[in-house]
């Protein structure tokens, strides 16, 4: 009866690969250690796994909460991420954009473009702010905070985030104090693969977390199955 229970969860159940299979083999093992006391008891094996899944809960509301803790994870995981990959990005610009242009001479810009460049990197300080508390809301404050609202929200600012950014990235590069066809050395290619690769990247988890907390993932129609394959590791 705790397989074809799980089993059930399993199909109920739909996530990131690696922490659902973690949670699922967790799920499987407290319900056999709950028998294992029941047949401690003197019951036979068939009625201690009725008893320990009994005593677990309808299959419907452990489902809810794994969904729930599948989703926090992921957005953790985003967070995570854009505190990493976003101080990366800001250390390399910084360099590329000062030390290394005023090595090749580059003029100093023009006081609007300047006044843009201080906006997006202030905005970048306070993106990765905000993801640093929601690592906290989705972990210590999850008891306070519901978590679909906290991904979904986490999620929705991401890609509010990363359109912002593309649209400013675009004018810093066109109205750049020289052509970019100018410059020497690595450092620029550099930058923008990361800004390129990591904005993609960024942009697929936050749609992958608001597939992962649809109101239609409960049916199995958007799973959030593919979300960081090989990477998202339980938190």
């Amino acid at each position: 009866m705790i397989d074809q229970y799980v089993a059930q969860l399993r199909r109920e159940v739909r996530g990131p690969r690696l922490p659902r299979r973690g949670m699922l083999r967790e799920l499987r093992d407290g319900l056999r250690d709950a028998a294992d006391a029941h047949r401690s008891a003197g019951v036979d094996d068939a009625e201690a796994e009725r008893l320990a899944v009994e005593e677990f809960g309808p299959l419907e509301a452990v489902a809810a909460a794994v969904r729930a803790e599948l989703a926090a994870v992921a957005a953790r995981y985003l967070a995570g991420l854009i505190a990493v990959l976003g101080s990366v990005q800001f250390a390399l610009s910084t360099y590329t954009w000062t030390t290394a242009a005023a090595a090749q001479g580059w003029p100093e810009p023009a006081p609007w473009y300047g006044v843009l460049s201080r906006a997006v990197d202030l905005s970048s300080f306070a993106f990765m702010g905000l993801a640093a508390l929601a690592v906290l809301a989705l972990g210590r404050g999850a008891r306070l905070l519901p978590t679909r609202r906290v991904v979904r929200v986490v999620a929705v600012v991401t890609l509010v985030d990363v359109v912002l950014h593309v649209a400013s990235g675009v004018v810093l590069s066109a109205y750049a104090p020289a052509s970019v066809a100018e410059w020497n050395g690595p450092w620029l290619a550099a930058m923008s693969l990361l800004s390129v690769g990591s904005t993609l990247w960024i942009a697929w988890l936050a749609v992958s977390c608001l597939r992962l907390t649809s109101r239609r993932s409960d049916d199995g129609v958007h799973d959030g199955a593919d979300l960081a394959p090989g990477l998202l590791l339980r938190g």
